[in-house]
């Protein structure tokens, strides 16, 4: 089994961590939005790690980067166990990964509607949210939120679906564990403070 966490920015007790504290000391980092550098870059960390069981402990860092260790970890065959913080109570909560891309995501039909993870998070984009709040005693939840995203991702099965991303981090892995069930290709939408703009990180491209 290996200990790993997400970022060295917060140091703590573990066997390595995936990304430097600095998003920009990434190799082939250059802009926020250079995603693929930050894919390869997850890729060549995890490869001592194939066809292992993994604990990532998210420990800091930025949505890309998890989504990033997600993807390598699907092209590596790892099974990866995430694990949450909860700062109220001062441990870490462990959420199991059963997300894989979806074959010949590239040819399934896109959906015309595109989606916010959080309702209230994207100004002037008040579109259809997979969660209209995660109340606080469903924080650590997952299976309350997976059962949510499953029955919201119905809709759109065999599609491959748009989603601003924002609010938890369990949020969008119990979002991705339901598009596996539901066989929805996701792509993700950050957004860039540099260009006031989103920017895609499509999980099918692993």
């Amino acid at each position: 089994m290996n200990r790993l966490a997400l970022t060295e920015r917060r140091r703590m007790d573990c066997d390595g961590y995936l990304f430097p504290a600095d998003y920009y000391e990434i190799p082939g980092v250059e802009e926020f939005q250079d995603v693929e550098a930050v894919r390869i870059h997850a890729l060549e960390k995890l490869k001592s790690c194939e066809k292992k069981l993994v604990d990532l402990y998210l420990n800091g860092g930025l949505s890309i980067e998890v989504l990033a260790a997600i993807q390598a970890a699907a092209r590596l065959d790892i099974r990866l166990n995430m694990w949450h913080y909860d700062c109220e109570r001062e441990i870490y909560f462990c959420q199991p990964l059963r997300w894989k891309p979806v074959s010949h995501g590239d040819e399934m039909e896109k959906a015309e509607e595109e989606i916010v993870l959080c309702q209230g998070r994207h100004w002037g984009r008040e579109k259809k949210s997979v969660f209209a709040e995660i109340p606080v005693d469903k924080l650590f939840d997952f299976q309350w939120q997976e059962e949510r995203a499953r029955e919201f991702l119905k809709v759109w099965r065999n599609k491959k679906i748009r989603i601003y991303l924002s609010g938890l981090t369990s949020a969008f892995v119990s979002v991705l564990n339901a598009a596996s069930q539901e066989n929805v290709s996701i792509v993700w939408l950050h957004y860039d403070y540099d260009t006031e703009d989103y920017f895609p990180q499509d999980m099918d491209k692993i």
